[in-house]
């Protein structure tokens, strides 16, 4: 085993030798067997161990295994403790999801800090089996049924290619000792259900399931690079990539052969899972949102509109002294100037003894009404959005200054007429933008 583990780098994975190395390790069968093939390599390790504090004294009983572990080594050590549980009722997420983002991202602080090239986890076979299944429980497409990347930035898994047979007997040869999680014993979790009762019923049927999951799973990653190149080829015809996220231009979209794969493969990263809505989007009516957790997705005319949803910034703000702004939602200047200037729609110049102090910087609400520049009369500012042909994404980010009751400048978009500078004017002021 010591052998495979050593070929593979320099081959499926890059060389480590010299390399400083962070193994992750629970203290057990795994990560201590883990542990030591890498020791018998040519690098620097260090080792990591998070206690999650889910199992009282057991949890505390493995923290001092590892660092026992380390310590007879001769390894640098690093330890933490998170509070997983309240982070999990806080943040709503399962403990298996808010586990492995506190890991990861200490990991990441760990080789920021210490200079590590790799981390070291010690998934294997069985785990890349588990995983595919509960993937293929919940819709997943290519990427999740490629199973579990043998390298993915800095984090290698470098026992991939061994069962959790092969693993425990190597364990038995050499003496190891090891801490068993209780929890792995009940079947509380999907995971371990079907470890338990799914995946050995598998092996007795399929004896040779691991060597052939590995095959197809290599079919599957091939299968994602060539859609993956074929998705940028559509690049700036069919969607552009923006700084909120993405656009669509449905027409372009709908000619292709397989519109309903080109969307869930651009979407599914996002998090939505409503595919069918999400299918009969592009022919809906204008207006209509589909929502992901953080993500909404708009139809828009000609377009769908993908962006990231951010809460809103209610109320309104007050500017007092132009000359001594509070904090604002967004960055405005004001300069008074003795003439008139050529100016871009990010400023605009008014007659400054029209205003009425304190200004108002809001939202825009329904019933708004402002008189255009250049324009007689008023008009509604929806219909004003209309004429524009402004989408509704942006009209959610559109501020208004206000006067008093009265709309001095729809900000980045159109003045207010009874603001303009006239033959009378005295005191002329410029208001700046700063996009």
């Amino acid at each position: 085993m010591l052998q495979r583990f050593t070929d593979q780098f320099g081959n499926k994975l890059p060389s480590i030798k010299g390399s400083k190395v962070l193994v992750a390790c629970s203290g057990g069968l795994d990560s201590r067997v883990l542990l030591y093939l890498i020791s018998m390599q040519d690098c620097e390790l260090a080792v990591a161990h998070c206690n999650y504090r889910l199992r009282g004294n057991q949890s505390d009983a493995d923290a001092a295994f590892v660092e026992d572990l380390a310590k007879k080594a001769q390894l640098t050590y690093h330890q933490k403790e998170f509070d997983t549980q309240k982070l999990a009722e806080q943040g709503g997420n399962s403990i298996q999801m808010i586990a492995r983002k506190l890991r990861y991202d200490w990991f990441e602080e760990l080789c920021q800090q210490h200079h590590y090239d790799y981390v070291m986890t010690a998934h294997h076979a069985d785990d890349n089996l588990e995983t595919l299944l509960m993937n293929l429980g919940r819709g997943s497409g290519i990427k999740g049924l490629s199973g579990i990347p043998r390298q993915n930035g800095r984090i290698l898994r470098p026992l991939l290619d061994f069962s959790r047979d092969q693993i425990h007997e190597y364990a038995l040869q050499q003496g190891f000792r090891w801490r068993e999680d209780s929890s792995n014993a009940t079947n509380d979790y999907l995971r371990n259900a079907l470890r338990h009762k799914v995946i050995p019923a598998l092996k007795q049927e399929l004896p040779n399931l691991l060597n052939k999951l590995n095959e197809t799973q290599r079919h599957l990653r091939q299968s994602g690079a060539m859609i993956s190149t074929y998705l940028q080829s559509l690049e700036n015809k069919v969607y552009t990539v923006t700084s909120q996220g993405l656009t669509f231009d449905i027409e372009q979209l709908l000619a292709l052969p397989n519109p309903n794969a080109v969307l869930y493969e651009l979407l599914a990263p996002y998090g939505f899972k409503d595919w069918d809505s999400i299918y009969s989007l592009p022919t809906a009516d204008s207006g209509k949102i589909i929502f992901s957790q953080q993500y909404k997705l708009l139809k828009d005319r000609g377009t769908l509109e993908l962006t990231q949803m951010v809460a809103p910034l209610e109320g309104s703000f007050e500017i007092v002294d132009i000359y001594a702004l509070g904090p604002l939602p967004i960055q405005l200047e004001f300069e008074t100037i003795e003439r008139i200037e050529t100016l871009n729609k990010n400023a605009i110049i008014v007659d400054a003894d029209k205003l009425s102090f304190p200004l108002e910087l809001r939202k825009w609400q329904e019933g708004d009404r402002f008189h255009p520049f250049g324009m007689k009369g008023s008009k509604k500012l929806s219909d004003y959005f209309i004429d524009q042909k402004i989408s509704r994404t942006e009209k959610e980010k559109i501020w208004l200054l206000c006067s008093g009751s009265e709309i001095v400048w729809v900000v980045g978009h159109r003045a207010d007429d009874r603001f303009k500078v006239s033959e009378e004017t005295v005191n002329i002021l410029k208001i700046k933008w700063l996009d």
